[in-house]
């Protein structure tokens, strides 16, 4: 069984980081590069990444252009029956060492079952729910059991707060604390930052798996093929992954010194990168000695006493 890495790619500072992750792997037979590229910068350096390893791929289509909507129409280049696919979003910041041998030996043994696979996803609005009621790490704050969370999804709050402890775990060798038990997902949504399948069982769907055309590959692939199938998404518990942001996040999570942290896990310099600005409103500039009221969501995360 051969797998194969697909990303929707198109952002150099996290890319830099994904591409340590993956093309140090021997496990992976390929790297599919999908260009859905915002800008010709980054657009630059997906040409160079794909020229560095014989492995990757680069796959274009002419209605990409940085957004969501064309991302359904690269699964046409999925079609290999003898493997099996591994979809990564490009800001997947870590990867456990190990977890490409262990993810393709956990879907095999699992194959037939499930319709999909996932790992633990650390910024998963539902792992994030599974990590507050099943793991050994404490998170207080409103989480619910929804891809689009009103809370731990449409504000950066939780992941600021569960990023540096989820660091911090990897570093003292604690990662297995963040581990949970198995769970199917079915009939609700589940954001596909890191889904795995088989490319026979895809040929073997046809449209029915992604149908042409698609704009909305997430809702299709994690609700409505599981439904449509009679199978459950699989979510890996004792396998994890982590994601940066959301684009509800993004803003505030690049200000802050997170990123530049991953990399310092994986033993690599920080990129240059155009950082957001952190705006102060003028009424707080000229009376500093009082504080800003405020009504954002509140998270603290922590790890158990050891």
């Amino acid at each position: 069984m051969k797998l194969i890495v697909v990303t929707p790619a198109g952002r150099e500072k996290y890319l830099r980081l994904l591409s340590h992750h993956v093309l140090r792997s021997p496990e992976v037979a390929e790297w599919q590069l999908w260009d859905n590229c915002r800008n010709e910068s980054d657009r630059a350096y997906l040409r160079t990444l794909a020229g560095s390893d014989p492995r990757c791929r680069l796959k274009q289509l002419p209605n990409a252009t940085g957004d969501n909507q064309a991302i359904g129409s690269f699964f046409q280049f999925c079609d290999d029956p003898d493997a099996l696919y591994l979809r990564l979003d490009d800001d997947i910041v870590f990867i456990e060492e190990g977890f490409f041998s262990k993810f393709i030996a956990r879907a095999t043994a699992e194959r037939g079952r499930a319709i999909w696979f996932a790992p633990i996803v650390i910024n998963n609005a539902v792992c994030s729910f599974l990590l507050q009621h099943l793991s050994r790490v404490t998170i207080s704050g409103p989480i619910t059991c929804q891809a689009m969370c009103p809370s731990s999804w449409a504000y950066p709050n939780l992941p600021e707060a569960l990023h540096p402890v989820f660091i911090e775990a990897v570093r003292s060798g604690r990662l297995g604390d963040f581990r949970v038990p198995d769970r199917d997902v079915r009939l609700g949504r589940f954001s596909i930052n890191a889904i795995g399948f088989f490319g026979a069982e895809k040929i073997a769907l046809g449209d029915t798996f992604m149908p042409p055309g698609c704009t909305e590959e997430e809702e299709w692939l994690s609700a409505i093929l599981p439904a449509k199938t009679d199978r459950p998404g699989r979510i890996f518990g004792d396998l994890i992954v982590a994601h940066f942001s959301f684009y509800t996040q993004e803003r505030r999570l690049l200000q802050t010194d997170i990123l530049d942290a991953y990399y310092s896990l994986a033993g690599l310099p920080v990129p240059p990168f155009e950082r957001p600005a952190v705006k102060v409103r003028l009424k707080d500039r000229l009376r500093p000695w009082r504080k800003r009221k405020s009504n954002a969501l509140q998270y603290h995360v922590s790890l158990a006493k050891e």
